[in-house]
């Protein structure tokens, strides 16, 4: 395919990122709209790590061994985020007392290994109550986190405060856990949360007003190309003014209108082969 043999090594916005050498498998399907559109670098930088977190903290609430844990929880392909498809099937089985699909989740053969399953389910739903209660904990953290970026006027900031945005992982982590959390608990198709659209809305806002300053500054050209730049490189542009920056926004601006032309799977294991969409 042009579009694997023309990108580039990029780190920080990869084309794909490497599958969990024992837990391949990926997914989709949990996540709602904007989550389930393509990230630009900007926000998949600025999500990346709270997708982890929040994944991890509904695993510690339910209880679950740490024997199990991928070590990819979070992946990007094509610009598509995928969540690890055995970790969530083991959460999903566990929220429900369900017995988990034996294709993602292999049944222990040894009977050590059945017996620490028996355990960990009976303690999944001993801690029913502590997911639920950890769900309610983050839906009222977040609107706290929500507010006050919106009180936060984004033409009175300095520019360095600008590139780290107005929300940080721990904010982040408690705006992205509900959404997670309800999925879980239901079987119907994912919802757009409209709590994680309006603090994607005030990221944006203060991403608009720093690709502003930097076209002032001509780091860059257009104040829409600072979506390509990932937080870290926002900083460093703010702090060297260099116009490789723009080159380098440019460049992954062109990689994410050729993602757009295709069509990701839901579910897949390892890396996914995309198909171009139809017309």
């Amino acid at each position: 395919m042009p579009l694997e043999l023309d990108a580039p090594l990029d780190s920080a916005y990869p084309l794909v990122t490497p599958p969990d050498p024992i837990y391949p498998g990926q997914t989709r399907a949990p996540l709602a709209t904007p989550l389930d559109e393509i990230a630009t670098p900007s926000i998949w930088s600025v999500l990346a790590h709270p997708f982890e977190r929040a994944l991890v903290e509904l695993w510690s609430a339910l209880g679950l061994f740490a024997r199990a844990q991928p070590t990819t929880w979070v992946a990007i392909h094509y610009g598509r985020i995928a969540l690890n498809a055995h970790a969530w099937e083991r959460l999903r089985a566990r929220a429900h007392a369900n017995e988990p699909d034996p294709g993602l989740v292999e049944p222990a053969q040894a009977l050590p290994g059945r017996l620490a399953d028996r355990m960990e389910a009976l303690r999944a739903r001993l801690r029913g109550g502590a997911l639920a209660r950890r769900i309610e904990r983050a839906e009222q953290t977040r609107e706290v986190f929500v507010r006050r970026g919106r009180e936060l006027d984004p033409s009175e900031l300095d520019a360095g405060e600008l590139a780290r945005g107005p929300l940080d992982e721990r904010a982040w982590t408690e705006i992205l856990l509900p959404g997670l959390g309800h999925r879980l608990m239901s079987s119907s198709v994912a919802e757009a949360d409209s709590c994680l659209r309006a603090a994607i809305g005030i990221e944006q806002s203060f991403g608009h007003e720093l690709g502003a300053r930097l076209v002032t500054r001509r780091t860059l050209a257009a104040p829409s190309l600072v979506a390509y730049l990932t937080v870290p490189e926002r900083i460093r542009a703010v702090l060297d003014g260099a116009s490789h920056w723009n080159e380098l926004a440019l460049a992954r601006h062109e990689r994410v209108e050729q993602f757009a032309k295709l069509d990701v799977p839901t579910e897949f294991w390892g890396r996914p082969r995309p198909d171009a969409e139809k017309a």
